[in-house]
């Protein structure tokens, strides 16, 4: 019986891959908070998209779970193009 971890990054793992580009304060990645730790590595650039509102979409970076999943507006990315295998 697999846990839902597994289950999660196996659903993610079944979405598409994009390439994206981050514009404004997201171009250089994000930290928790007003401290200086990362919390999501942007450079890497390939995300799964799971979804989003009208104004936003939600991102997963690659191998990671629902938990791992982060908003972004989009006025401030650009999907650059879909990443084949």
């Amino acid at each position: 019986m697999e846990s839902k971890e597994e289950r999660s990054r196996r659903q993610v793992a079944n979405t598409n891959k994009y390439e994206i580009r981050f514009l404004g304060s997201f171009k250089d990645g994000m930290v928790w908070n007003n401290t200086n730790e990362p919390y999501i590595d942007l450079k890497e650039r390939i995300f799964h998209i799971v979804g989003g509102t009208k104004s936003s979409e939600h991102l997963v970076p690659v191998g990671g779970t629902m938990w791992d999943r982060f908003s972004v507006p989009k006025k401030l990315m650009k999907v650059i193009r879909l990443v084949r295998e």
